[in-house]
């Protein structure tokens, strides 16, 4: 791995801080694992590049991008324009600006014979993120010779499927080939590029009980998301023009409004601004990875930047540096709004907001080892305070924080941000072409790291009535927090 650096482009970037948050879940020891570990991730379409962005800002110490194929015109990572000329020339410099601490190669090959397979020499883990079964045949086939773990990650429209290669086996299912000839989903690349990377990760910690065993799928269109594509059939696809003129917003600009941000250029909304108070931190940026040239910058400012460029210009974006308090209440009417927040008080401001004014509210929050992302909209789903008595449960968190003065960063890694934020962002073609996509999802969608399908929902009975009722004061006085500590005299204990 390479040195730690004292500052970066320029920047207070301080690197020993950058994985503060995860040293925070598996020590010095866990994050010495990932930087000494090597994976091979063989496809630099949608797929491996965001699986690799993904591992880079983990800090998998060596990550080798396999792929013999060239950049095309105007193809862009995040915001940065490729170089023309082979892509595993130009990717190494690109992901390196997101983490400079690791090392990267770029290896002009594709698996297409025996003698390609040089360039998977000394992994700890492959990933083949390709759409081509000889690929992924050589991929496996050199895995249970050097005995080194394989998972296999495809996607095309509207669907995208990861599995782990058994190497007891020999499943035709491993090479994928329904996705074969077929062009690449950014959007569902996207989706699964965070669960791709917590396998990896699992591998290299050598936690192979906890390995998925049975594929984990993500598809478009109605009914439930996380199963096979309906008889076969392709997914739908949305009308681009219909985003052209609709306006979103994030309220919160952290790691799920970066990771939003990324999913919001490529959908096409005519407008989509950021709400933020804080600046980016060098803690911060393990994962929110477009903070990676924006340390001591402010996150609104910088996120609308980011998203204008990433959609070249097609999405308007204003960033508003705000802190978001009750009343909150922006000039711009918009269409739908996400809370990308991460403490209870504030989720329960956006959903006053969102409520008050009848705007569809999208909400996705993550812990290290789990994500949700639930839906509201009037008519449809229940209210955040029904699903979460956010109105009760945010003011009594915002009374504890105010009178314990604790401000301790929690622990939180990149995999989860990224699936609640990308998920998040999908669930809009719901909200806005139910007909092709099907209704909005009334519950709790949910992903967890451990669990056998990764994915799941908590389905609700019924809308509730309360867009048409006034949402409470969240207001909170001082006489509120010391009322409210005398009637609760152990609630500091361990705050």
């Amino acid at each position: 791995m390479k040195e730690a650096k004292e500052e970066a482009n320029g920047q207070g970037m301080i690197e020993e801080d950058r994985y503060k948050r995860q040293t925070l879940l598996w020590g010095k020891g866990g994050q010495a694992k990932l930087a000494n570990s090597r994976v091979a991730v063989v496809g630099l379409g949608p797929q491996g590049v965001y699986t690799a962005l993904c591992m880079a800002a983990l800090g998998v110490g060596n990550i080798v991008l396999v792929d013999g194929s060239e950049t095309e015109t105007g193809e862009m990572f995040l915001d940065m324009p490729l170089p023309t000329g082979l892509k595993a020339r130009s990717y190494p410099e690109l992901l390196g600006k997101i983490n400079a601490q690791i090392n990267i190669e770029g290896y002009p090959v594709t698996l297409e014979s025996k003698i390609d397979q040089v360039a998977l020499a000394g992994a700890n883990v492959i990933v083949d993120a390709t759409n081509s079964v000889r690929s992924k045949e050589l991929a496996i086939l050199y895995g249970k010779e050097k005995n080194i773990p394989v998972l296999s990650v495809s996607s095309k429209s509207g669907y995208t499927k990861l599995v782990f290669c058994d190497p007891k086996e020999n499943n035709p299912e491993y090479l994928m080939p329904m996705f074969s000839s077929q062009e690449q989903d950014p959007l569902m690349a996207l989706s699964m590029c965070g669960v791709t990377a917590e396998e990896v990760r699992k591998i290299i910690f050598g936690e192979i009980q906890n390995i998925i065993r049975n594929p984990v799928r993500y598809v478009l269109g109605e009914g439930y998301r996380f199963g096979f594509p309906k008889n076969g059939k392709e997914a739908p696809r949305p009308d681009k023009t219909l985003y052209e003129n609709l306006s979103a917003a994030f309220l919160g600009g952290g790691a799920l409004g970066c990771w939003g941000a990324i999913a919001g250029a490529m959908m096409g909304f005519g407008r989509l601004d950021v709400y933020d108070y804080d600046k980016f931190e060098p803690h911060n940026i393990n994962r929110q990875v477009l903070a990676y040239d924006g340390i001591d910058k402010l996150k609104a400012g910088h996120i609308a930047k980011k998203i204008s460029k990433m959609s070249r210009g097609k999405t308007k974006s204003t960033g508003h540096n705000m802190l978001i308090l009750p009343g909150f209440d922006p000039k711009t009417k918009y269409d739908v709004v996400f809370d990308f927040v991460d403490n209870r008080y504030t989720r329960a401001i956006n959903s006053a907001y969102a409520v008050s004014h009848g705007i569809p509210l999208i909400s996705a929050g993550a812990l290290p080892a789990s994500a949700r992302w639930d839906t509201h909209v009037a008519g449809k789903t229940k209210c955040m305070g029904c699903l979460y008595n956010i109105y009760e449960e945010g003011r009594k968190e915002e009374m504890i924080r105010r009178a314990s003065c604790a401000e301790n960063p929690n622990p939180s890694v990149v995999m989860s941000n990224a699936v609640a934020g990308i998920n998040a962002l999908l669930d809009a073609f719901t909200v806005f072409e139910p007909e092709k996509f099907g209704e909005p999802f009334n519950g709790e969608q949910t992903y967890r790291s451990t669990s056998p399908k990764r994915f799941g929902t908590s389905p609700l009975k019924g809308p509730c009535d309360c867009y048409s009722k006034p949402v409470p004061n969240l207001e909170v006085s001082q006489e509120d927090i010391e009322k409210f500590i005398t009637e609760n005299p152990g609630v500091l204990k361990g705050a």
